[in-house]
């Protein structure tokens, strides 16, 4: 039975297998040509035969001249935590145990998902170990267990290749894309450019003593150090940075309406880049960070943790989540997220604004939450909607629609309008600039004192 079931697999290719080259797909029309052409002239069934034999015999003496599958030893090495959207070095380390060499090509058996970019051959010396690289690139978060390696090996002559199918398990996970939170960390001041806001590390009145420093053109007068100025001769001024050890609560909504695609990924993948590009900025600052993803149901919570170090913990809990098909339960999150963080604290909620503006029922839980912590709301832009709205309306059609688009756009202002007034402040950025938005309200609310 497993000698039927392994003929069995051989005939299906399930695995393993011998497949004919190019190159032998080439010889064989040659020949049949040359046979072809010569029967005009002088056609023999005898020299036909002869001819055919010997195509054969050379055919299954290079089959048999194929190695054993414990001839290779094979081992695999890849980064166990890849971010999204990050190309990333995979190598095979091939140790041919034979005295000949061979040409190889591989496949691995990554998902889908992965956009894999292998090398076409390679020859692999005898007795030698041989590096075989290739790059992956992976373009969904999760979880993913690799397990076979495919190599293929061709004959001496080249007229056959032969799969083996080696297990080399592997568990790999994608977080989210940290290119923003990389940029933000290399420089502060350079990530916010374009949103005109300064990293203020002075502020009169307000923050934690710093340091003495050199007075400079613009520093405010009523900071002048006189003491350290009489004692030095020269003019000197105190330096004052925020307060550190502020609480910021970041609530993601992982909701139906989050699976909104967009250029690249969804609206769910951008506020989870956002939400830990605002962690690491708080962070970075000295400030505690808790994290609340939820959708019908909770999903992740992250308690509040300090220093840099906690954002692996805050990507070990959103790097597997993924959109919920149900409707989104403000409440359920705001009151878990009042249950963990009983300090004031700055929340930030990243959700789609049109669905919560048109639910009346969070308003209630809004007012308990504002009497003790500052909240606010981050959602994407609908670009179809402002594309249809800046739109040059060409005829009676592009007319209406450009008509219902306006009036739509009016009639979410008017609503985010009136969540304003109740104390919950919505804004809409594009996806790109959905984290440099996030991070520049945080530094205005710190510069502003009113944390």
């Amino acid at each position: 039975m497993k000698r039927f079931k392994s003929l069995w697999d051989r005939l299906l290719f399930r695995d393993k297998g011998v497949v004919p080259t190019k190159k032998l797909l080439a010889y064989y029309g040659v020949f049949a040509l040359v046979v072809g052409i010569l029967s005009f002239w002088l056609f023999s069934w005898l020299f036909l035969g002869i001819a055919t034999l010997l195509m054969l015999a050379l055919l299954v003496i290079d089959a048999f001249m194929l190695p054993p599958k414990q001839s290779f030893k094979i081992s695999r090495s890849v980064a166990e935590q890849i971010e999204r959207y990050q190309q990333q070095n995979v190598t095979v380390h091939i140790h041919n145990q034979t005295n000949e060499p061979y040409t190889v090509r591989l496949v691995d058996s990554w998902p889908t998902s992965f956009q894999t970019n292998y090398r076409d051959e390679q020859l692999i010396s005898k007795s030698q170990h041989t590096a075989f690289g290739y790059t992956i690139t992976p373009h969904q978060r999760g979880s993913y267990t690799l397990n076979k390696l495919y190599l293929r090996v061709k004959t001496k002559i080249g007229l056959w290749e032969k799969q083996y199918t080696y297990s080399l398990p592997q568990e790999i996970k994608v977080i989210p894309n940290l290119a923003e939170t990389k940029r933000y960390l290399a420089s502060a001041q350079k990530y916010l450019l374009h949103e005109g806001i300064k990293v203020k590390k002075t502020k009169t009145g307000i923050g934690d003593f710093a340091k003495i420093r050199s007075y400079a053109a613009g520093d405010d007068p009523r900071k002048i150090n006189w003491r350290q100025s009489a004692k030095l001769q020269t003019m000197m001024t105190n330096e004052y940075e925020p307060e550190h050890g502020k609480y910021i609560t970041i609530l993601i909504d992982c909701g139906r309406m989050m699976g909104m695609e967009l250029e690249y990924g969804n609206r769910l993948e951008k506020s989870i880049e956002a939400a830990i590009t605002l962690a690491a900025a708080a962070l970075d600052n000295g400030d505690h960070v808790s994290l609340i993803a939820f959708s019908k149901n909770i999903q992740a919570v992250v308690p509040p943790g300090k220093g840099l170090q906690h954002i692996e913990a805050i990507l070990q809990a959103v790097y597997s989540i993924e959109v919920d098909a149900q409707e989104s339960n403000y409440p359920l999150a705001l009151q878990h997220a009042q249950s963990i963080q009983k300090k004031r604290s700055m929340m930030v909620l990243f959700s789609d604004i049109q669905t919560f503006a048109n639910e009346a029922y969070p308003l209630f839980y809004m007012k308990q939450i504002r009497k003790k912590h500052l909240i606010m709301m981050l959602g994407i832009e609908d670009t179809m909607l402002h594309k249809q709205r800046n739109s040059q309306s060409d005829g009676v059609l592009a007319a209406m629609e450009k008509s219902v688009a306006q009036s739509q756009y009016l009639k979410q202002q008017q609503v985010m309008n009136k969540w304003e007034k109740h104390g919950l402040p919505m804004l809409e950025a594009s996806a790109e600039r959905l984290a440099a938005t996030a991070v520049s309200q945080y530094i205005q609310i710190l510069n502003r004192g009113l944390l």
